[in-house]
């Protein structure tokens, strides 16, 4: 009798797991969307307004320390000529972009601030991703990592606001000085050295969508891990990555 029950409750257990998992993923608006300049304040209200429930946000900081959305450390692909790390607010703003994403051609953008794009998201009731990008060759120098946790708090998103980084040491840093943020960990092709690591933490994890396997989402969802998959622009491959049980879903063009 003992044993059956004690079957009965892997066998639920189980059960609840797959049903967990079983839901549709969180599309995530890859920086913004793709209907407008990348990371720009066009973008984050166009995603808002296509119904996104969460957005993201590549983070780079100013010469004179404000946080801004950019995903190179240059503007020269969107028709700019200045590094970020290099340029104040300012100069940056001074700048127009312009880019062409598939048949269409969208300008008339200017950098936005993190703060501006918090806002965004707060008005429209949207969860904001930051991705942070590698502020300093010198990864264990976080000091920085504090105003941005501060700047999330200010907003009131600190509930609701995930980071997202691919260095370990800005991870210990904010589980350490900033337990109250929600992170995740940019794996990729190290998801498997660094497995037993996030899932020791419980913390969250972000994949490259050909890297993952149905036995990987498996693996970590077993650990208590989520899944957050990138980039994916097509139905066939939003079906087959939702039939695995991936969490979340970074795209372009998807309808939520």
């Amino acid at each position: 009798m003992i044993a059956k029950r004690i079957f009965s409750t892997i066998a639920l257990t189980s059960l609840f797991t797959v049903l967990l998992h079983a839901s549709e993923p969180t599309l995530i608006g890859r920086r913004g969307c793709g209907f407008a300049v990348e990371n720009s304040a066009e973008a984050y209200r166009e995603g808002a307004r296509r119904g996104y429930e969460m957005m993201e946000a590549h983070v780079r900081l100013t010469a004179d320390s404000v946080f801004v959305t950019s995903h190179d450390g240059k503007t020269d692909r969107l028709g700019g000529k200045l590094k970020v790390a290099n340029s104040t607010l300012a100069d940056l703003r001074s700048e127009v972009y312009t880019q062409q994403r598939d048949s269409a051609t969208y300008t008339g953008s200017t950098i936005c601030t993190v703060s501006e794009f918090l806002d965004i998201c707060k008005e429209n009731g949207v969860a904001p991703l930051l991705h942070l990008k590698t502020l300093s060759k010198d990864t264990k120098d976080c000091g920085f990592l504090t105003p941005l946790a501060e700047l999330v708090k200010s907003k009131g998103l600190a509930g609701k606001c995930v980071i997202l980084t691919s260095e370990p040491d800005y991870i210990d840093y904010l589980m350490t000085k900033h337990p109250d943020m929600q992170l995740q960990f940019q794996a990729d092709a190290k998801w498997q050295e660094r497995f037993d690591w996030s899932c020791a933490k419980k913390l969250d994890v972000q994949i490259r969508a050909d890297l993952v396997d149905a036995d990987c989402i498996r693996r970590y969802h077993d650990a208590g891990v989520k899944v957050n998959v990138w980039t994916v622009n097509t139905t066939d491959d939003f079906k087959r990555l939702k039939d695995m049980g991936v969490d979340y879903i970074v795209t372009d063009y998807l309808k939520p």
